[in-house]
């Protein structure tokens, strides 16, 4: 079975820069960072979020976070917990944080869809085991992201599912589809 999740979808360019990142953070030793796409996972759904609710959500994003047409800026890694698949499995996505904090009145085009908000909001690069992130495994790469700073962003949905063999995660392998993207606008509604 598949979870649902609400992303933000950085513009393609930005993604570049993330994708050389965690190619470096793989040479360097870290498993889990082919296995995540390029976006920042912001809630998780009941379901699949319809597109005047992403429209809105797009707008109200520019308001909420007080962007008005500024650009969004990553800072330091971070890591968020987030479950997928029927059981549950709780991983950890780890990426350039993004310095936005979200009101509830940013989720109020929603409904109920939303089951719960990830935090903090990051852009994914790479999965972590439990392992690595408690004794401090992580590759000295993993403190130094590029910078990365944008205007253009869309909302999705993504699903995703675990991969099983034999009934069994091995904690990295997944696939994900991310659904039609909603830019937001270039400026917020005054």
């Amino acid at each position: 079975m598949a979870n649902t999740f609400l992303t933000l979808v950085p513009h393609r360019d930005v993604r570049l820069l993330l994708r050389t990142w965690s190619a470096s953070l793989f040479a360097a030793g870290l498993p889990g960072a082919w296995s995540f796409p390029w976006v920042a996972p912001l809630a998780a759904l009941s379901r699949p979020l319809h597109g005047e609710e992403l429209k809105r959500l797009a707008h109200n994003l520019r308001e909420c976070a007080n962007l008005h047409g500024g650009p969004f800026k990553a800072g330091p890694p971070d890591i968020a917990a987030f479950s997928i698949g029927a059981s549950n499995v709780t991983t950890d996505v780890f990426g350039p944080a993004l310095g936005i904090e979200l009101s509830d009145d940013f989720f109020e085009p929603c409904g109920d869809a939303v089951l719960c908000r990830l935090l903090p909001p990051v852009i994914g690069t790479a999965l972590l085991q439990t392992a690595a992130k408690n004794n401090g495994s992580l590759p000295a790469s993993a403190s130094s992201p590029p910078e990365i700073s944008f205007r253009a962003a869309a909302l999705a949905n993504m699903s995703c599912r675990p991969l099983l063999s034999g009934g069994v995660w091995d904690g990295y392998s997944f696939e994900w589809k991310i659904g039609m993207p909603r830019w937001l606008p270039k400026t917020a509604r005054h």
